[in-house]
């Protein structure tokens, strides 16, 4: 089956790495946003407000459109004053400036190349714009790379393994392999689900995970030429030290997110909520992003966050509520009651995984046995996700990979129809790899790689298996029979290493858990 290739040539991806990005001016080079079938917004961040000029093309064509941008000053940007201090000895760079275009009128799943000249620098990369609902697409998804400068060096606790090792790989490296594959598989889409970074309210962790996401290099800078969709997790909540979730400091933090990138608009009043939450139709899925990062009332058994009050609260934060009554809530009923009908595939995507074994799994409170980010509270929506057949939920949080199958009724003009809902955490993007919680169980739970792809070594070396940094790949694709499938493929990134012990590269595998899916929608 032939795959759309929003990479394009090879020769053309040489001559593109080859002038890729030269020079200083930007701060973030261009990245693309909020992909459709007539449209792409282009984003770059600047050092100065000189405005930029952005030249594209349709691939092989010679007639080319210019635009030149007008910068804007993304204070929300600023470090904070403790992280320059800290870090920058009272000299932390200014805040830069955002240029933002959005190119209409585009063609439906087709290559275009395009250039960006900033001040002194330019750089060159290519997109591909949304395809038709009947073309074949390939998405990645992943959650808690959780980036920071710290994490270069940090070798995380391997838990769950037989000798209580470290793991071999330090965070930075861990998720540059991982982004390395995912590249080489020449996705359409990543989807993100929450905690891209350490600390939402710390710049630095946004200029890593930047650094990572347009690197200049074999990759070909990703995000220049894949979409990134996120959803914000806790830790896009978190202001970072020493205020940690207070207010207005998680309101500073998440307007970070809401600066880099760009979704469509859910229509919520709220500014700040404009875009947490969105729907994204892509070819023949509709993609479903939510903010569950918080909800009310308090503290209580509904609540994912006891640090952050909700929406409802008196004096609260601005993290938008998700149970029934809310204008998420409301907002996800008619979007999944329309792709039901329009979409073959549904996908939801969010931060806090509601079944699972991990330290999020325990119900919500303080104290043993408790836990105050708990996923659980976010299974108030598995019936509305049962109601509207929705194929498949991803999340994070926990970071251990665990699938989990609910089992229920599809309603659709008043047809009941069996129908399985899959339930994944993806949360081994580049962060903590940890193990399952004593006395914990999942009654739901159906793989679970400590338990179903247990580590194998040979004189000493690790051979297979384990726990390790990684990401889910879906492939979507016609059937022999009228129908179509999506094949759910568990991707780890093995790392390989000699005798002596001397690391010698990573290479893609895949645990022993493949789940197809399949639609009969015409």
């Amino acid at each position: 089956m032939h795959f759309r290739n929003c990479f394009l040539s090879t020769a053309l991806q040489l001559a593109i790495l080859s002038s890729l990005a030269s020079g200083s001016d930007f701060r973030v080079p261009p990245y693309i946003q909020n992909p459709s079938t007539d449209g792409m917004t282009i984003i770059w961040f600047s050092k100065n407000d000189t405005p930029g000029q952005l030249t594209y093309h349709k691939h092989k064509s010679t007639i080319a459109t210019t635009v030149i941008s007008a910068p804007v000053r993304a204070d929300a940007l600023t470090h904070s004053a403790w992280e320059d201090e800290t870090h920058f000895g009272g000299e932390a760079p200014a805040a830069p400036f955002r240029h933002r275009i959005r190119l209409d009128g585009l063609e439906p799943g087709t290559s275009y190349v395009y250039e960006v000249t900033q001040a002194d620098s330019r750089f060159n990369s290519a997109f591909t714009t949304s395809p038709t609902a009947n073309q074949p697409i390939r998405f990645i998804a992943y959650a808690d790379c959780e980036t920071e400068p710290e994490s270069t060096g940090e070798h995380v606790e391997w838990s769950g393994n037989e000798n209580d090792r470290t793991y071999p790989l330090d965070q930075t490296a861990g998720y540059a392999a991982n982004l390395d594959v995912i590249a080489s598989r020449q996705p359409d889409l990543i989807a993100i689900a929450g905690d891209l970074v350490e600390s939402g309210g710390e710049q630095r962790d946004w200029d890593e995970f930047w650094r990572h996401n347009t690197a200049t290099n074999s990759r070909y800078s990703l995000a220049s030429r894949v979409p990134l969709l996120a959803a914000p997790g806790n830790h896009e909540y978190y202001e970072g030290p020493p205020k940690g979730y207070q207010q207005p400091g998680s309101e500073r933090a998440i307007a970070r997110f809401l600066t880099y990138f760009e979704f469509p608009d859910n229509q919520v009043s709220d500014s700040q909520q404009g875009s947490s939450y969105y729907r994204i139709d892509y070819g023949p899925i509709t993609l479903i992003a939510l903010d569950v990062a918080n909800d009310s009332p308090h503290q209580s058994a509904y609540d994912t966050n006891f640090h952050l009050r909700g929406e409802r609260d008196p004096n609260g934060g601005r993290a938008p509520a998700y149970s029934p009554g809310s204008h998420q809530y409301a907002w996800l009923e008619t979007q999944l009651k329309d792709a039901q009908r329009q979409s073959k595939f549904t996908f939801v995507f969010f931060h806090h995984a509601p079944y699972s074994v991990g330290p999020h799994g325990w119900p919500p409170g303080r104290g043993e046995g408790l836990d105050e980010q708990s996923g659980m509270p976010v299974r108030v929506l598995t019936p509305l996700f049962m109601r509207y057949g929705v194929d498949a939920v991803l999340s994070g949080h926990d970071e251990i990979w665990e699938r989990s199958e609910i089992v229920g009724t599809e309603i659709d003009d008043d047809q009941r129809t069996p129908h399985t809902i899959h339930f994944y955490d993806i949360g081994i993007g580049g962060d903590g790899l940890r193990g399952p919680q004593a006395g914990l169980e999942n009654e739901y739970q159906e793989f679970l790689v400590h338990t179903d792809a247990p580590e194998i070594w040979r004189d000493g070396v690790l051979i297979d298996g384990g726990k390790h940094y990684g990401h889910l790949e879906v492939d979507i694709l016609p059937g022999v029979s009228g129908n179509w499938l999506a094949i759910l493929k568990p991707v780890y990134i093995f790392p390989i290493f000699a005798g002596d012990g001397t690391y010698l590269g990573s290479e893609r595998r895949i645990y022993r858990d493949i789940v197809t899916l399949s639609s009969a929608k015409p």
